[in-house]
C-alpha cells in the first residue's frame, strides 16, 4: 500500500505564499542549528504554532542525524512554507535511504523513538518521500482553522 494512502494524507493546499530554505550541517549540533533558524524564520507565527513547529522540526532533524546518517560533513535541508489559510509546511531532507513507517510498539517507559509519534499526533498531515534524498514533511494549521 502506498505510504500516503496508508496515512490518509490530505493534499497540499495550493502553492506556498512564502517559502524559506536553508541547508545546515548534520551531526549532533544539527537540531540546535535548526532551532536557531526556525526561531528567526518563523517569528511571524502565532506562539502556539511556532512552539509546535519548533518541536516537530527538531524531532525530524534529530531523526535525519540518527536514522538518516547526516553526519557533520553532510547537509540537512530545511524548508518552511507559509500556505493558504495560515497553514505552515516544513520539509526536512537528508542523505538517508528512506524508511517505511511502522507504528511504535515499544513500552511507554522506553527511551527514544517518539519523534514520529509526536508528528502523527500533533501535525495536520505528514508524509515521507524518497528520490535522491529522503524528505519528511508535515503541515500545521492555526487552531482556529484546524
Amino acid at each position: 500500500m502506498p505510504y500516503s494512502t496508508a496515512l490518509n494524507l490530505q493534499p497540499e493546499l495550493g502553492s506556498p505564499r512564502k517559502r524559506l530554505r536553508i541547508a545546515i550541517a548534520g551531526g549532533n549540533r544539527a537540531p540546535e542549528r535548526a532551532r536557531s533558524w526556525i526561531e528567526s524564520a518563523a517569528s511571524w507565527l502565532p506562539s502556539e504554532l511556532e512552539s509546535t513547529l519548533l518541536l516537530l522540526t527538531c524531532e525530524l532533524v534529530n531523526n535525519a542525524v540518527r536514522h538518516g546518517g547526516a553526519a557533520e560533513d553532510q547537509v540537512i535541508e530545511l524548508e518552511l512554507s507559509a500556505m493558504d489559510g495560515g497553514r505552515v509546511r516544513v520539509q526536512v531532507s537528508d542523505p538517508g535511504v528512506g524508511f517505511e513507517h511502522t507504528p511504535r510498539n515499544q513500552p511507554l517507559d522506553e527511551e527514544g523513538g517518539w519523534g514520529l509519534v509526536l508528528i502523527e499526533s500533533m501535525a495536520d498531515g505528514w508524509g515521507v518521500e524518497h528520490e535522491d534524498r529522503t524528505r519528511v514533511w508535515f503541515e500545521l494549521a492555526p487552531s482556529d482553522s484546524a
